[in-house]
């Protein structure tokens, strides 16, 4: 049997660009539940929280109504 090489994964993956893809994965995920006026639960300091809508559009900058906040 051939003897199998470990690939250089390491050079490979770009773990910098997989986490810039799942945070915008997870914004986007965000921001669609509190457009549909849905609350959202998170695991924060060892307990369960209920994130309403208006605090994700907080949280990215964005007024109660999901829109960008104007001066």
């Amino acid at each position: 049997m051939a003897e199998q090489t470990a690939l250089p994964t390491a050079d490979l993956i770009d773990l910098a660009a997989i986490d810039r893809a799942h945070a915008a994965a997870n914004k986007e995920a965000l921001l669609e539940h509190a457009r549909m006026g849905r609350t959202v639960s998170e695991w924060r300091d060892g307990k369960v929280v209920t994130v309403t809508p208006a605090e994700i559009f907080a949280r990215y900058g964005l007024d109660e109504f999901g829109r960008e906040k104007t001066a």
